[in-house]
Order: structure tokens, then C-alpha cells, then sequence
């Protein structure tokens, strides 16, 4: 039943990370976190290991549809190579409170921001 549970999370991260481009850290994070009660590290590891099979066939669908800057997503991707290398670490000095806590903050940083953009 709980496989069921998962999958359900799977599909809504799915359709988010589709039309919007989010999923992982917005939806899967808390979501493992508050419904399913995993610690933040294995929430977040979790997700980033999940958001790979969405990502790519996200990348393929937009790909069809002409809607990928090429230059842009090669030099964004380096960034984001390089930051999740050195970010990965991060974690394993925050405890699990702390690491809830600055989710809380940036998703929250970030839905103002969304809210009060035109």
C-alpha cells in the first residue's frame, strides 16, 4: 500500500516538473519528509536520484516542443554540476531540524517571490 502511496507522490512530482519545471525539491522533499517521515537527507538524496528519470523525459518532450535554450541549459548544467558537488556535503553538518528549517525558508523565499512577480 505505501508503494501505491509513492507512486501517487511520483506522479504529481512528475506533472509538476513537466508544465513547470519543479518536483523534486518542492514537492518529493517535503513531501518525504512530512507524509512519509524520512529524515532530510534521505528525503533530499532521494529526490535528487528520483528528479533524474523526470528530467529526462521532461528534457525530451520540451525538446520537441522547441523549448530548450541549448547554450543556456550546457552552462546552467555546469553550475549546477559543480554546486551539487559542493553542496552535497553541506548536509552532513546540518542536522535534520536544521535542514527542515532552511527548506522551509527558501521554499518560502521563493513562493513570495512567485507570488509578487509580474
Amino acid at each position: 500500500m505505501i508503494y501505491i502511496a509513492y507512486l501517487l507522490l511520483g506522479i504529481c512530482a512528475g506533472l509538476l516538473a513537466g508544465a513547470f519545471g519543479v518536483g523534486g525539491g518542492i514537492i518529493i522533499v517535503p513531501a518525504l519528509i512530512v507524509i512519509f517521515k524520512h529524515p532530510s537527507q534521505i528525503a533530499i538524496g532521494t529526490s535528487l536520484m528520483v528528479i533524474i528519470a523526470a528530467s529526462i523525459t521532461g528534457t525530451i518532450k520540451h525538446w520537441s516542443l522547441s523549448n530548450i535554450d541549448v547554450p543556456i541549459a550546457i552552462v546552467i548544467a555546469v553550475g549546477a554540476v559543480v554546486g551539487a558537488w559542493l553542496g552535497a556535503p553541506l548536509l552532513e553538518n546540518v542536522s535534520d531540524l536544521q535542514a527542515k528549517r532552511i527548506l522551509a525558508v527558501l521554499l518560502g523565499l521563493i513562493a513570495i517571490q512567485l507570488w509578487f512577480s509580474r
